[in-house]
Formats: C-alpha cells, sequence, structure tokens
C-alpha cells in the first residue's frame, strides 16, 4: 500500500513561503499589521495634545485620548519630559495645576505602568514625598493611584482617579 506524502510536502511548501515571507518584512510590518505601535520611537515622532477646555477623571483622560485615536501621555526619557514641557507650557491655563498623564499603579501598589503599554514606569521626576498613595483616615486601601504632572515644577505627583483634571494625550506621527 503506498503512503500518501503530499500533506508532508504541502507542509513544507507552506513553511517556506511563510519563512520567506516573514524575512522579508520589516518589524514595523510586522507590528503594523498586527495593530501595534512601537512604544519605543524616539520623541521627534511623538507629539503631546492637550484638548482644550476639557478636563476629566483619569479613566475618561483614557477614554477619550482613544476615541480621538490617540494615547495618554507616556514620559520615557528627558527628552520626552521637557516635550511635554514644552506642550504645558505653550497652554495658557491660569487655573490649571497638574496634567493626567498615562501612569498608574492600578495594578500592584507602587508598581507604576503606562497605560498604553502595561510596561513598568522607569523614568520618574516625583515631587519630594511622592508616591505617597495618600489613604483616607482609618482605611488600608491606597486611594491615590493615577499619575498627573505639575505644570510649575513638572513633578510628579499621584491623585485619586476620580479627581478631574486636565489632561495630556500623545500620538505617533506618520513616517
Amino acid at each position: 500500500m503506498a503512503t500518501r506524502s503530499v500533506p508532508r510536502i504541502s507542509l513544507l511548501l507552506v513553511a517556506l513561503l511563510l519563512e520567506q515571507s516573514i524575512a522579508a518584512r520589516t518589524v514595523n510590518d510586522i507590528l503594523s499589521a498586527n495593530g501595534c505601535v512601537c512604544p519605543c520611537k524616539p520623541v521627534e515622532v511623538k507629539e503631546y495634545y492637550i484638548p482644550i477646555s476639557r478636563t476629566s477623571d483619569w479613566f475618561g483622560a483614557v477614554a477619550y485620548c482613544r476615541s480621538v485615536d490617540m494615547e495618554m501621555a507616556e514620559v520615557l526619557n528627558a527628552a520626552e519630559a521637557e516635550a511635554l514641557r514644552e506642550t504645558i507650557a505653550e497652554e495658557f491655563d491660569p487655573d490649571t495645576e497638574f496634567y493626567w498623564i498615562g501612569a498608574n499603579d492600578l495594578g500592584l501598589q507602587a508598581r507604576y505602568n503606562w497605560a498604553l503599554t502595561g510596561r513598568p514606569v522607569t523614568y520618574t521626576n516625583w515631587a519630594p514625598g511622592e508616591p505617597n498613595n495618600a489613604r483616607e483616615e482609618g482605611d488600608e486601601r491606597p486611594m491615590e493611584r493615577c499619575v498627573a504632572v505639575g505644570k510649575a515644577t513638572l513633578e510628579w505627583n499621584d491623585f485619586l482617579c476620580k479627581q478631574e483634571k486636565k489632561f495630556v494625550c500623545q500620538k505617533f506621527q506618520d513616517d
């Protein structure tokens, strides 16, 4: 009785074609095809935006940024902190002291991650004594879990996520 080798040959052919197809594509091609945005692009291709006359709690800010095809701001290094400083300085709003950014410790207390990628926050600019995860008297649960940046000093502070604040969105420029 003869054995059928067609399935093995077909699988081998498909595997070779797939390997050539993947080898010809760049990492950005693969990420783009799968709806991913590389979170490690240089600051030159990232832009920060502050929605005019809009405040929200932290969760609403995340939702708003996503609704306009952006994400909450990530500050990954000193160059991005400077770009954020320039963006905030351009906005004239004397009543605003703090702006939400995408960092939070909603997963595990004192382990801050970015809303966009879920990656740990490695660059920080905490104000003295922050983050303090302030609690209400007699409550063991941390209350302040979301991060905002101060307008005057650009230092970070943790706040109650339900507080209304202005916020910063980001988007990557088209390549």
